[in-house]
């Protein structure tokens, strides 16, 4: 009897999902490129970037582009006497990005600092961005620092300014 009360819960429960109304279907995905009013323009692929110096890494956004790109870029150091140190900056065109130094310590052995910034660019010329590494007390890699950039999508902010209005 138990078995026979137990079945017949079940059976409820089990259309009672049923009948639920299906899950919203998800928001189509945010694609990749410029609106509309940016018509002629498109978000490439950046082309490999050059190593200028052991210090100093140079790449180039395509002429035409519009669109955001997350920036990341890292230097390796090994490390040669007490308080070694190590910082990285981006520069996209004469903006800079950014720039910030690891300050965990360190004592020994090769170490990689990484940094990374958003830019949303619009430039009808090719567009130099430069990642500089530097390093004190420490050798650094003869290759150079590394910069990759990774398209991402448009959302529609041409940009935003954090203050602090007067209180």
């Amino acid at each position: 009897m138990r078995m026979a009360v137990l079945a017949a819960g079940l059976s409820l429960m089990a259309g009672a999902a049923a009948a639920q109304p299906a899950a919203p279907a998800a928001p189509p995905p945010i694609p990749l490129g410029p609106p509309r009013a940016f018509s002629g323009y498109s978000q490439p692929e950046v082309p490999p970037c050059r190593m200028v110096s052991d210090s100093q890494t140079q790449c180039t956004i395509p002429a035409g582009t519009m669109g955001r790109y997350l920036i990341e870029a890292s230097g390796t150091s090994t490390w040669a006497a007490a308080d070694a140190a190590q910082a990285m900056g981006i520069v996209v065109g004469v903006t800079p990005c950014g720039r910030a130094q690891d300050k965990a310590p360190w004592t020994k052995g090769p170490r990689t600092f990484r940094f990374a910034c958003v830019a949303t660019v619009l430039t009808d010329r090719p567009l130099n961005v430069f990642a500089v590494y530097q390093d004190t007390h420490a050798t650094k890699d003869p290759r150079g620092p590394t910069v990759t950039f990774k398209p991402l999508p448009w959302d529609g902010v041409l940009g935003v300014t954090p203050f602090v209005p007067k209180q």
